[in-house]
């Protein structure tokens, strides 16, 4: 498997290198799914020419303090995905891309490169599934659209961070986590589900065995299945469902709220973890590491999150501001 993964990492070089000799290095260019926008905002957001959908919405705090104002201003040309409007080819020829960004582990990737592909416009499929991917798919989409420098800067940060949480968590007992989605925290995912990859790569073991039965997961449950799997620690994802099942009575039965180990999803200026599962999981899986296994995985999250924000979105975090943005009350 693993020279497997090589050779097809070797060959996504080779693509990468030939169509950069073949034509300059294109500055208008388009992600097809939203963890592909969101990696060419980390490497030149200057370059993009469209969002999937709004750059605010309920899965981000993505404000001017936190991002570019440009990449606050793109127009919404749409996603094949769930979650925002739905695109239309011509609208997006409209905008005369030069390179479309397609996701390798997107499971309507296939559908998308065809519909593409009709359109003469070129198009790189990228890996970006696995946290283990990312460094070298960083690099690869950076080389693409000539950000070689920008690219293996990220590379290499998020390649130490990956090495450094294998290391640490890889002898350790899993954590067993329940992921609470849904207005009532009863909608989840499943356990090889992408959407609970960074919970899985930082140690933990997803309660909630089953096959995904659509594209957007959410898996229903009940709360008695919650009962009986009665998971170490609870991640929320939405900050007003979190305050509620603190509240609730039937939730404060559970021992991960007992306990004290129930939290929030950090959402700014996107999603730590999940929707989209994007290069933030690089500082997710940090944040994760340090929750499941806080006796092995000690490090100075504060001072990680304020280094993570200056190279990958250019801001410089206050002191006083990072405590909020973790979801940390000091």
């Amino acid at each position: 498997m693993r020279l497997f993964t090589r050779l097809c990492a070797l060959l996504l070089a080779l693509h990468v290198t030939l169509f950069a000799q073949e034509q300059p290095a294109p500055s208008r260019v388009f992600g097809s799914s939203p963890p592909m926008n969101y990696l060419l905002y980390a490497l030149n957001p200057q370059k993009m020419i469209g969002l999937n959908f709004k750059a605010k919405n309920a899965n981000n705090n993505a404000t001017e303090r936190y991002l570019d104002p440009y990449f606050l201003s793109l127009p919404v040309i749409g996603s094949f995905h769930g979650g925002g409007a739905s695109i239309n080819i011509e609208t997006l020829l409209a905008h005369k891309p030069e390179l479309v960004l397609l996701w390798e582990d997107d499971m309507m990737a296939q559908t998308v490169k065809t519909q593409i592909d009709r359109t003469g416009v070129p198009t790189l499929t990228v890996p970006f599934r696995s946290i283990e991917s990312m460094p070298r798919s960083i690099e690869t989409v950076a080389d693409a659209i000539g950000e070689h420098e920008r690219g293996k800067l990220l590379g290499d940060y998020a390649r130490r961070i990956i090495d450094e949480i294998n290391a640490t968590v890889s002898t350790e007992k899993k954590a067993r986590y329940y992921y609470a989605e849904g207005l009532d925290g009863l909608s989840t995912e499943c356990d090889a589900s992408f959407h609970v990859v960074a919970m899985n790569f930082a140690g933990g073991e997803n309660v909630h065995k089953c096959r995904q039965s659509n594209l957007l997961g959410l898996e229903k449950i009940s709360f008695e299945t919650l009962l009986a799997y009665d998971p170490d620690v609870i991640i929320v994802q939405s900050a007003v469902v979190y305050s509620d099942l603190l509240a609730d009575e039937l939730w404060q039965s559970l021992r991960a709220v007992k306990e004290g180990r129930i939290y929030m999803v950090p959402v700014t200026p996107f999603n730590w973890i999940d929707r989209p599962p994007s290069f933030m999981r690089i500082l997710g899986i940090q944040w994760l590491a340090s929750l499941f296994h806080p006796n092995a995985y000690r490090i100075d999250l504060d001072a990680r999150t304020k280094a993570f924000y200056e190279l990958f979105l250019h801001v410089t975090l206050t002191p006083k501001e990072i405590p909020s943005l973790i979801g940390v009350e000091k």
